[in-house]
């Protein structure tokens, strides 16, 4: 890619100012980058604060926004229905203009409200706020939350259980096993897993309402967003509500649903753990809830678990794969060109999972870039495509190092087409962030620890 904005200093040089965004090395492994463009922007954080979480008819159209600081209710304050039944709840990213640059070893990551010269436009996208299950009355996949409250504590019975709406078990999340319902392993109430793309692609029906669960771009835009607030790759640095001394977000988010393996897969043999929408009480807001998981070792001890939102994005990272229906993995073994290449559709009328042994492109699909050849922590990000995407480039960084999440690769005897998991589980600690990307299993692989997002656009 060449030079985007011009004379590779701190801020272009045209007389536009309604822009902000970050400026990294691609030789320096600091994960704190450096803000540039109008500071001012950087303090009210616009595109930012409009991240807004939503129920939606079934066109794709707003219903009504949910409350800025309470989704339970509906921005206008009266009660607001957030169980799916009368519309998914989703969160909207706003339309806006991007913008990179590359000069040397600097790159500048810019946004705006305003289409400024050179600026390229993202439309509107919508992503369910928390993973998304599926209603086995209708046949469709569902967003919402089936909790009920006592006050802003989730409400327990006599067993310490949590008490959900009326047919939640309509909505059994996991691998839907109902033989744990009213236990401590009950999956009523949590994302749906353990289903393949093909699957999750055919509940949508893309073509009849426009709904699909290709994540990769909606949940990559929603990272620079976080990235550019907080000057920093290190999603999961330490969580801090205190400004720095000019007024701007400083640290991360911290850790995600953060379990032991073992004790996990004893507990439910991987299945989801936090029931959707936990965080409904935060509303549009960066936060934590805790939730307490009832018997995690089965000895009678129970859990705390802390539940992190990035302004509506419920468990951004560390609880589950993520599916992303929008982007193809093709692998070429040592013994050939041995490439590892990264594909982006966008239309998603046109989203597959391809043969695994397939010699073509599927229609649709772009070549983006090139994958790092071996596993690791991710050293460099490249960016791709006028819309500002970013994917693994080379690896050598570290936890607190680069880009400070990991890359998986299947091998170097790995051949043919592949899916690609965002996020990260819950067990896989601080290799787990935004930027993860695991590119070693088959479209068609479906586990318990493998959910899905809605998405629009």
């Amino acid at each position: 890619m060449g030079l985007i904005l011009g004379s590779g200093t701190t801020k272009p040089q045209y007389p536009y100012d309604q822009w902000y965004g970050v400026q990294g090395d691609f030789t320096s492994q600091d994960y704190l980058l450096t803000r540039v463009g109008n500071l001012d922007l950087h303090r009210t954080l616009p595109l930012q604060s409009k991240l807004r979480r939503f129920v939606e008819n079934e066109d794709g159209s707003v219903k009504y926004y949910l409350g800025a600081n309470d989704s339970r209710i509906k921005d206008s304050g009266a009660a607001a229905d957030i169980t799916g039944a009368s519309g998914n709840v989703m969160l909207e990213i706003p339309e806006h203009y991007v913008r990179v640059e590359i000069s040397g070893t600097k790159w500048i990551y810019a946004i705006s409200e305003y289409p400024l010269p050179g600026f390229v436009k993202k439309e509107r996208m919508a992503i369910s706020p928390w993973f998304a299950t599926y209603n086995q009355s209708t046949g469709k996949p569902q967003s919402g939350c089936f909790l009920t409250w006592d006050g802003n504590n989730v409400a327990r019975g006599e067993t310490g259980l949590p008490i959900f709406v009326a047919n939640a078990s309509q909505c059994r999340g996991g691998n839907n096993t109902s033989g744990w319902d009213d236990t401590y392993r009950s999956l009523v109430g949590m994302p749906r897993t353990n289903v393949a793309k093909s699957t999750v692609r055919g509940w949508c029906n893309t073509a009849a309402n426009g709904i699909h669960h290709g994540a990769y771009r909606a949940y990559n835009t929603i990272a620079w967003f976080q990235r550019i607030e907080y000057a920093s790759l290190h999603c999961q640095d330490t969580y801090t509500t205190t400004l720095t001394a000019d007024g701007f977000h400083q640290g991360g988010l911290g850790s995600g649903c953060s379990v032991d393996g073992g004790q996990w897969n004893t507990h439910n043999g991987y299945n989801p753990f936090v029931p959707c929408g936990v965080t409904a009480t935060l509303g549009n807001n960066t936060g934590k809830v805790t939730f307490t998981v009832k018997n995690w070792q089965n000895g009678g001890t129970d859990k705390d678990i802390q539940v992190t939102s990035y302004r509506g994005l419920e468990t951004p990272y560390e609880y589950l794969w993520m599916l992303a229906d929008d982007v193809l993995v093709h692998h070429s073994p040592d013994t050939e060109d041995a490439k590892s290449t990264i594909y982006l559709c966008t239309d998603p009328t046109k989203f597959t999972s391809h043969s695994d042994s397939a010699t073509t492109v599927p229609e649709g699909y772009i070549a983006m870039t090139d994958l790092p050849r071996s596993s690791g922590y991710i050293k460099t990000n490249a960016f791709a495509g006028e819309l500002g995407l970013s994917f693994p480039d080379k690896i050598g960084g570290d936890s607190n190092k680069g880009i400070c999440d990991y890359f998986w690769h299947p091998g170097a005897t790995a051949s043919g087409w592949y899916g690609a998991l965002l996020s990260a589980v819950a067990s896989f600690g601080a290799t787990a962030g935004f930027g993860f990307l695991d590119a070693s299993y088959r479209s068609s692989d479906a586990f318990a620890r493998i959910g899905f997002r809605l998405c629009r656009g």
